[in-house]
């Protein structure tokens, strides 16, 4: 009861925070496709997508890696934080000289090259920033990353919403975009050496275990970030920047709403996923099964009625003609967010139990197939053929990962939630569609509030969610309402939760 009460905890803070950075970039992301439309919004997102394409060795794996160890050896917390950020340093000198010098060898344009320019930079403070919220999760202080985004994200939109109306131009958003996460870097660090002290010191040693033990998580992110951006760089190669516009409309869309597993999964689960490792199965299939059926329960829906409202929804964000292009991509991309969202729990399960050397298998396994796929459907159907590929690779990923997963972990419990909540989404997607053709109800947020209506009355009759799990809910919640807080006396770590409580 006490860790479903920190859980609760947890997910209470980064849902408020996630709402307000979800709003965030949604409305930056609307002001995007008004002010800067389809070309030179293409532009910027082809230079975001490009830095990640060559940038992701910085990313992949140092993060998980960190958060596992430090939730299961506390006391290691500052040696991994400062060789971790010494390794990402050494590695970014090296990335960001190789970008630079590819965008020159494509021949990309002078102010494609100088987006890519800023854009690399914000790549490192990036980094930082996530390197010392994989050491707050690793303690379960889930408040100070959520706080952290917030200010980046809110202050993004704020100011770059601003200046596009005064008329800035698209290297200005991208100076926005590295201020917001400078703010974000410091505000975590502050933070973090408040509450664990601060000391820097290399450990040859360490950096070595590091490095051998990140490559397969290495791995994976090479073969995981070309699959999923490569078909930027194609549709750039291949089309025009204005497709490229299209297909970024709507994949940042996509990229939004994969904030649901990244809050559970990355920031609230995995930590816990990596604790019940070593000590229970029985409570570790549990969690992976409970998580399985809250992502569930949150994805089907939301592809559903993506692919009912779309028009509905590209209207509203983007309210220009051209963008009419992006609704096929989004619908083609919906079903791809509920076999992410799957995939997130299973490969979270593989790290967690140290097999992670699986997740390569399976990232290389997924390359060959996008790739080929990609070139076979972006000449033919440009940027709907790009989302077509990703949702298929991603249930490609689900298959395999179901193989590679031990049976004695598989939440084969959730197969049930998962099927009732299919009903209660197909009845709402019918409904929403209804609304929108037959009853001519256009307004985004009409058309939403009658689908949420429609899907939680319908999830509630069939049952959906198990009455234990609204029972133990109920009772975590109750708990927490009338907790007394700790002492004084208590150590460091517990000064820290009462000081993340209090925040």
């Amino acid at each position: 009861m006490e860790r479903l009460r920190r859980v609760v905890n947890n997910t209470v803070i980064s849902l408020v925070g996630q709402l307000i950075t979800w709003t965030s970039t949604l409305l930056l992301t609307i002001a995007y496709g008004r002010f800067l439309g389809d070309v030179k919004f293409g532009d910027l997102y082809f230079a975001l997508t490009f830095v990640l394409l060559i940038g992701f060795p910085i990313e992949s794996g140092f993060n998980q890696q960190l958060t596992r160890d430090v939730a299961q050896e506390p006391n290691k917390a500052l040696r991994y934080l400062s060789n971790t950020l010494l390794i990402k340093g050494t590695l970014w000198l090296v990335l960001y000289g190789a970008i630079l010098l590819l965008t020159r060898l494509l021949g990309y344009p002078d102010e494609i090259r100088s987006l890519v320019t800023i854009c690399g930079i914000t790549l490192l403070s990036t980094s930082i920033a996530n390197t010392f919220a994989a050491s707050h999760y690793a303690f379960e202080r889930t408040v100070f990353p959520v706080i952290g985004t917030i200010f980046e994200k809110g202050l993004t939109a704020l100011f770059g919403i601003l200046l596009l109306k005064l008329g800035a131009d698209v290297q200005v958003m991208a100076f926005v975009l590295l201020g917001g996460s400078l703010i974000n870097a410091t505000w975590q660090a502050a933070w973090f050496f408040r509450l664990v002290g601060f000391s820097f010191h290399i450990d040859l040693a360490l950096i070595r275990a590091i490095m051998r033990v990140s490559i397969p998580f290495v791995v994976y992110g090479v073969l995981g970030v070309i699959y999923y951006r490569i078909d930027t760089v194609f549709l750039s190669l291949m089309t025009s920047t204005a497709v490229v516009g299209w297909y970024g409309a709507g994949y940042r869309i996509f990229d939004t709403l994969v904030f649901l597993p990244n809050l559970v999964i990355s920031a609230i689960m995995y930590p816990i996923f990596a604790k019940l490792s070593i000590h229970s199965t029985r409570e570790l299939r549990m969690a992976i099964e409970k998580s399985m059926n809250f992502l569930l329960f949150a994805s089907i829906p939301i592809m559903a009625f993506i692919i009912a409202a779309t028009p509905v929804i590209v209207g509203f964000l983007y309210h220009r003609p051209e963008f009419l292009h992006t609704i096929p991509v989004m619908q083609a991309l919906a079903p791809g967010l509920v076999f992410l969202y799957v995939n997130s729990v299973l490969s979270a399960t593989l790290v967690s139990i140290k097999q992670e050397r699986k997740i390569t298998i399976m990232a290389a396994i997924a390359l060959v197939f996008n790739l080929g796929l990609n070139l076979i459907l972006i000449p033919r159907y440009q940027h709907v053929g790009a989302a077509l590929v990703t949702s298929l690779t991603e249930l490609l990923l689900l298959s395999i990962a179901v193989i590679f997963v031990p049976r004695n972990l598989l939440p084969l419990g959730s197969l049930r939630i998962g099927i009732k909540v299919l009903v209660a989404s197909a009845i709402m997607a019918l409904v929403t569609w209804l609304t929108i053709w037959q009853l001519h109800i256009v307004n985004v947020f009409v058309v939403l509030s009658i689908a949420i209506l429609v899907y939680l009355g319908t999830a509630t009759l069939l049952g959906t969610i198990p009455r234990e799990d609204l029972q133990a809910l109920y009772f975590a919640v109750r708990r927490r309402a009338h907790r007394v807080p700790p002492s004084p006396s208590n150590d460091q770590i517990e000064e820290s939760n009462a000081t993340l409580e209090v925040v």
